[in-house]
C-alpha cells in the first residue's frame, strides 16, 4: 500500500492522543494512575504514530540523584552509568578518564536519572555512530548530547509481542512516512531494534520495546517510570506484572480485527474515579473509526511472587 506524503486525520489524532496522555505526570504507589483504551480498526502503525506524540511531550525524570547513586548520563562521548561522587564538601562530581561534569549541591541537579540498584553492572553503554551524530546535530542542534539524554531518561515503552511486526511498522514509518512525523521524534526512532528490545539497554534509548512478561527476568525493571507505557493488546495489558511501570500513564491499544480486545469494552465499562486532572484533560476529537475510554488502575509496589493478576 503506498502511503500519502501527508499524515491522514486519524494519524494526526493518534499522535495528538499519544502526546497528550505522555503530559500527564507520574502517579505515586497506592494511587490511581491514568490508562486510555484506544480502540482502533486496525493496529497498523498506532504504536508508532502514539510513540511519535509522545516524545514530543516534556521529559519526566526521576527525583533528583544523590551522592552515591549510579546514574545514566552522557559522559565521555557516550551514555553510560556513572555513580555520583562528593569532590569537596559542597561539590559533587560525575567524572570517568578526563572527563567530568560537577555541580554545587543544593543548587545544581545532579544530571541524568538513577538507575535501579539491581541493574546489571556490565551493561555497557550507547556511543552513537558519526553519521547518527551529524543528523542529531541537525535536528536538535549543538546540545543534542544533554537533549538525547534527557529523551533517554524518560523514555517512551512498547509493550507486546510480535517484536518483529512491530519493526517493520517502524521502519516503514521512519523510512516511507517520515513526513508523518515530527523531526525530533523520528530521528529518536530510528534506532537499533535489537538494542531497544533489549531490557538492560532501558535509559540507553528514547523508546524501548518489549514483552508483557519482562519484568519476570528483569525484576529490577519495575522501579523505572517512563513517559507513556503503550500497550498492543488489552490480553498483554491483562498478562503485565501489575507493578510494571504502573506509574506511568498508559494507553492500551484495542485493534477490533483481534477478538480477544473486545473484552477490554466489557472490562472498562464500570463508572471510574479518574480524578480531577484525568477527568479534565481534553482529547483530540476522532475521525470516524477511532474512539478511546479512559480508566484507571492501582500503582502496586512490585511483587515478590508470581502473582500475574491485574488491576483495575
Amino acid at each position: 500500500m503506498e502511503l500519502p506524503k501527508n499524515a491522514p486525520e486519524w494519524a494526526r489524532s493518534i499522535s495528538n492522543v499519544g502526546l497528550r496522555m505522555a503530559e500527564l505526570g507520574s502517579t505515586p504507589v497506592g494511587q490511581l494512575a491514568p490508562r486510555l483504551l484506544l480502540s482502533v480498526p486496525t493496529g497498523q502503525y498506532a504504536s508508532w504514530l502514539l510513540a511519535n506524540g509522545a516524545l514530543q511531550a516534556p521529559i519526566k525524570l526521576s527525583s533528583e540523584p544523590k551522592i552515591g547513586d549510579i546514574v545514566t548520563v552522557w559522559l565521555d562521548k557516550r551514555l553510560q552509568d556513572i555513580e555520583v561522587r562528593l569532590r569537596n564538601e559542597d561539590t559533587w562530581e560525575l567524572s570517568i578518564h578526563s572527563s567530568r561534569r560537577e555541580g554545587k549541591l543544593g543548587v545544581d541537579r545532579v544530571p541524568g536519572v538513577v538507575v535501579p540498584c539491581d541493574t546489571p553492572k556490565d551493561r555497557g553503554h550507547f556511543q552513537p555512530t558519526p553519521e547518527y551524530r551529524v543528523r542529531m546535530e541537525h535536528v536538535f542542534g549543538p546540545t543534542w548530547p544533554i537533549t538525547y539524554e534527557q529523551q533517554c531518561g524518560s523514555p517512551v515503552v512498547v509493550i507486546g509481542d510480535g517484536k518483529e511486526f512491530l519493526r517493520l511498522q517502524r521502519d516503514e514509518l521512519v523510512d516511507v512516512a517520515h513526513d508523518w512525523l515530527d523531526a525530533k521524534s523520528a530521528i529518536s526512532l530510528d534506532q537499533d531494534t535489537h538494542q531497544v528490545s533489549n531490557p538492560e539497554r532501558i535509559l540507553f534509548h528514547p523508546f524501548m520495546v518489549f514483552s508483557p512478561e519482562v519484568a519476570k527476568s528483569h525484576v529490577w525493571i519495575r522501579q523505572i517510570t517512563p513517559r507513556l507505557v503503550i500497550v498492543t493488546r488489552w490480553s498483554y495489558f491483562r498478562r503485565m506484572d501489575p507493578s510494571l511501570f504502573s506509574g506511568a500513564p498508559m494507553i492500551v491499544i484495542a485493534n477490533r480485527r483481534v477478538e480477544s480486545n473486545w473484552n477490554a469494552i466489557d472490562e472498562t465499562d464500570e463508572k471510574q474515579e479518574l480524578g480531577e486532572e484525568f477527568g479534565l484533560l481534553k482529547l483530540p476529537q476522532h475521525p470516524n473509526g477511532i474512539f478511546s475510554r479512559k480508566f484507571v488502575s492501582r500503582v502496586n509496589l512490585p511483587l515478590d511472587d508470581d502473582d500475574e493478576e491485574s488491576y483495575i
